[in-house]
C-alpha cells in the first residue's frame, strides 16, 4: 500500500466551547480524488482548513509526506500544497490573467521573469479551466463561476501535490461542473492528490476515488463511493430517502419521514 500523501492523527478542534472537529484520522494517497461530504455545520471546511495548516489544531497532527505539516516552512509548503478557500474574492483589480499568474510565485524567484516552460503552463491551465477567454478581463468584472474558474487556474498553475478545495465549484452551473469535475479526474489520474468539499452528491458519487463523510464534527465514514454513499447513510446524515440503479447512481426523491 502506497505511503500516504497527507496524514491527519485524531484532529481536535473547537470555535469557543462547540467542537468543530472530533478525534478526525484519515490518510490521504497521491493520485486520488476525494470528495468531502456532510450537512451545513458538520466540520467539512473546518477540517480542509486544519489539513491546510491555516489553523492550528487543540490535538492532533498533520503530516505532509510523512513529515509534521507545522514543521514545514511556509514558503516550502506553498509549493506542495495549494488551497482554494470558500468564497474567496480578491479586491484588488487584476486581470484573470495576472490573478493566474500568481500561481506561479511559490516557484520564482523575486523578479525573476516568466519562462517558456512556465508561459506555456499557464497556457494549457487556461484551456483546461477555460479560462483563456477571460484573460484579459478583470477579476472584479468577471461573473462568480468565472471567477471560481480562475482562481481554481492559479491553485492549478501552482503545480502543488496537494489541492484542497473548499466548495471550488458552488458557482459553476451543471455542465461547468461536470467539465471541471473531469478535470480535476484527470489531474489526479497523473499524481495530484485532490481532496474537495463538494455538496453535490451526485458528482461526488460519480467521479471520487474516496467519499470522506462528515457529520456533528466526526468522520463518519470513509470509502468507495458504492460503500459510502447507500441509502441507510443518506437517510441517516442528510435525511433524505433516495433510489439507487446499479451501476449508474441514484435518484435523491424526498425528505425521509
Amino acid at each position: 500500500m502506497s505511503a500516504a500523501m497527507l496524514k491527519a492523527d485524531r484532529l481536535m478542534y473547537a470555535y469557543a466551547k462547540r467542537f468543530a472537529v472530533k478525534n478526525v484520522s484519515l490518510a490521504l494517497t497521491a493520485g486520488t480524488l476525494t470528495s468531502v461530504i456532510g450537512p451545513n455545520g458538520s466540520g467539512k471546511t473546518t477540517l480542509l482548513r486544519l489539513l491546510a495548516g491555516l489553523i492550528q489544531p487543540i490535538s492532533g497532527s498533520v503530516t505532509l509526506k510523512e513529515r509534521e505539516l507545522n514543521s514545514i516552512p511556509m514558503s516550502k509548503r506553498a509549493q506542495i500544497i495549494a488551497v482554494v478557500n470558500q468564497n474567496e474574492r480578491n479586491v484588488f483589480p487584476f486581470s484573470c490573467l495576472e490573478t493566474i499568474l500568481f500561481g506561479l510565485h511559490p516557484h520564482r524567484l523575486r523578479f525573476e521573469p516568466l519562462s517558456e516552460e512556465q508561459m506555456n503552463r499557464v497556457e494549457q491551465t487556461m484551456e483546461l479551466t477555460e479560462t483563456d477567454t477571460l484573460a484579459s478581463r478583470s477579476i472584479s468584472e468577471v461573473s462568480g463561476g468565472e471567477y471560481q474558474r480562475v482562481i481554481l487556474a492559479r491553485a492549478i498553475v501552482q503545480q502543488p501535490k496537494v489541492l484542497l478545495l473548499d466548495e471550488a465549484m458552488s458557482d459553476f452551473d451543471v455542465a461547468a461542473k461536470i467539465r471541471i469535475s473531469k478535470c480535476l479526474r484527470r489531474l489526479a489520474e497523473v499524481g495530484m492528490t485532490i481532496l474537495s468539499v463538494n455538496h453535490d452528491l451526485n458528482l461526488a458519487y460519480q467521479f471520487s476515488d474516496h467519499i470522506l463523510a462528515m457529520h456533528q464534527g466526526e468522520l463518519t465514514a470513509f470509502g468507495t463511493p458504492n460503500e459510502v454513499i447507500t441509502a441507510p447513510f443518506l437517510r441517516r446524515v442528510f435525511g433524505i430517502e433516495a433510489e439507487f440503479f446499479p451501476g449508474k447512481g441514484f435518484l435523491i426523491r424526498d425528505e425521509a419521514q
